[in-house]
């Protein structure tokens, strides 16, 4: 939507929260703007590889779908 940031769109924070429901216990997630760069950095860790490339993926591909 007009005027709205990627971070404040319905599909990136649904994104974000399911990524927070499947690393809960085993990772987390931090999403922040960059304080240098017109852009949005996805921070995901965890133990399991797949699952946090997965949940990177998921929430990056959400972020640009609403830019």
């Amino acid at each position: 939507a007009a005027g709205t940031t990627p971070l404040e769109a319905d599909p990136v924070r649904a994104a974000i929260a399911e990524g927070e429901a499947r690393l809960a216990g085993v990772g987390r997630v931090l999403i922040r703007k960059s304080g240098t760069a017109p852009l949005l950095r996805v921070m995901v860790e965890g133990e399991d590889d797949a699952l946090v490339a997965s949940v990177g993926a998921d929430i990056c591909a959400a972020v640009e779908a609403a830019a």
